[in-house]
């Protein structure tokens, strides 16, 4: 799998850049809507939660704190649900070009997940430059951050292969998935704190990988709060899983797929 993505990675920039200028052909604002996107959200749920519901993370009662440890959570979850869900799609939008030649069925996932991952890096640009004006960046674990993008990318990657794989066999996949993620995000602690939930409902917030991801990526920018290295390392061994489990499915059912597509 993977020498096969480096033979191809010329193919997957150019699926990459496809995917991105298709999104944003005779737009005014282009390339700008995925800072918009997650600022528009951002103030939405910072008005809700933080000004009218009063919620705050730490010791910090501020609304800007609550922005801040909101938007750091809120970038690696657009991305995973963007990139998993756009990726469901890729074989079945894409079989015309799948049935005429022997195209490497592993990049076209990957294409989607990478442009989802461009849209949070420019996005974590804004956010870096905003932390530094506030004096709030925490530069002593900042370079942890790009091993944060490596695990995060291998999770979304290995995801997607999935579930574009049993989108091919189940087409209630892709409706499936917009349900999922509706439930998922309330259970991942990003516009509350963990130690706000309930003693009887924290094992299901613990048991759900990204709580883990959103509290490695605001200790890494944040310093706070201190996550559980168990967490870390469950989040991490789930990435990794997620990432073979996804290859051994596609290897699996390859040829089944370019004959339902």
């Amino acid at each position: 799998m993977l020498s096969t993505l480096l033979d191809n990675k010329y193919l997957i920039r150019e699926l990459v850049a496809r995917d991105i200028r298709s999104r944003y052909t005779g737009s005014v604002v282009g390339v700008f809507w995925s800072i918009l996107n997650p600022l528009i959200q951002l103030v939405l749920y910072t008005v809700i939660f933080s000004l009218v519901l009063k919620e705050r993370f730490g010791d910090d009662p501020s609304t800007g704190r609550f922005a801040e440890y909101l938007f750091c959570a809120l970038l690696p979850w657009m991305a995973f649900q963007e990139g998993v869900t756009r990726s469901s799609r890729t074989f079945i939008e894409n079989s015309p070009l799948i049935k005429k030649i022997r195209f490497p069925l592993e990049v076209l996932p990957l294409s989607v997940v990478m442009s989802a991952f461009f849209h949070q890096f420019l996005g974590t640009i804004v956010f870096v430059v905003v932390l530094i004006f506030n004096q709030t960046l925490n530069l002593d674990l900042f370079a942890l951050a790009f091993l944060l993008y490596i695990f995060q990318i291998l999770m979304i990657y290995g995801l997607s292969l999935l579930v574009a794989c049993l989108n091919v066999f189940f087409r209630d996949i892709a409706q499936i998935l917009g349900v999922l993620f509706m439930f998922m995000f309330w259970v991942t602690p990003m516009v509350y704190s963990k130690t706000q939930a309930p003693e009887p409902f924290r094992w299901i917030l613990n048991l759900n990988p990204l709580t883990h991801m959103v509290e490695a990526y605001r200790f890494v920018f944040l310093g706070s709060p201190l996550p559980s290295f168990g967490g870390v390392a469950y989040w991490l061994a789930f990435s990794v899983i997620s990432y073979y489990l996804g290859c051994f499915i596609l290897n699996r059912t390859r040829n089944e797929l370019v004959d339902l597509i």
